[in-house]
């Protein structure tokens, strides 16, 4: 195993870990309690007659990064075409899709227990998780507000500005030596959580240069990421017509 890796490849493995953590992996607990479906969504739909689900799709794939134009554009094909015939199979029963994913191999549901039995059968499904960032019962995160992910999931995207964290001082308070050592620390940062998103659905609004801080459009999965970042300090909502900073 490769010991040193550079900071970039470190970011890049971390986003990838979080996919495959929340799309594509299964922990021996879920094995130990029956499969694809693990207790606590099973439990949930029982009390609540449906539950918020997160479905990782049966198709090979690699973060976008890492693909040519072509390449990215068949993956896209082949998770829409999954996603598809997964529909295909729950037709009949009572669902609602709550997001298509198109970067990623997944595809959120509300579902009912005869939906997570055929989420359980089928061979287009690697694993089922409860989807947290959508149950408004949840606990709300320390980072990024449950009203976030509910607006990502229901819109697509939503504008956010994150903190970063690093050390910082207003630029006035500084030599010009320190203010350019404060401002390489902060571009460092932007890198770093711009490594983490890869392979995710955001876009750059803004790179702030004297305050620890980024402005992006993301999709569910990179507020996700940015959730667990190391390197965000909170997340909060922007407008589309913010002042320039």
């Amino acid at each position: 195993m490769v010991t040193k890796v550079s900071f970039r490849k470190t970011s890049w493995l971390k986003a990838s870990c979080l996919v495959a953590l929340l799309f594509l992996g299964k922990s021996a607990a879920m094995a130990q309690a029956g499969g694809k479906i693990p207790p606590e969504v099973i439990d949930h739909a029982a009390a609540h007659g449906t539950v918020l689900v997160l479905v990782g799709l049966n198709v090979p794939w690699q973060m976008e990064s890492r693909l040519s134009e072509d390449e990215t554009r068949a993956q896209r094909e082949a998770i829409a075409s999954i996603q598809k015939d997964l529909l295909t199979e729950l037709e009949g029963r009572s669902y609602k899709v709550i997001r298509r994913y198109d970067r990623i191999p997944g595809i959120a549901l509300e579902a009912g227990a005869d939906v997570l039995a055929e989420l359980a059968r089928s061979p287009n499904v690697t694993n089922v998780l409860l989807d947290r960032s959508l149950d408004a019962e949840a606990v709300p995160s320390e980072k990024v507000p449950w009203q976030l992910f509910k607006r990502a999931a229901s819109d697509g995207t939503v504008l956010v500005l994150a903190g970063l964290r690093t050390p910082w001082q207003r630029e006035d308070q500084l030599s010009e030596d320190l203010k350019m050592v404060q401002r390489n620390a902060i571009l460092s940062a932007q890198s770093y959580v711009l490594a983490e998103l890869g392979g995710t659905q955001f876009k750059v609004m803004r790179l702030y240069r004297s305050i620890p801080g980024i402005a992006l459009r993301v999709g569910l999965d990179a507020l996700q990421v940015l959730e667990k970042s190391p390197a965000v300090t909170n997340v909060v909502p922007d407008r589309p017509a913010s002042a320039s900073r």
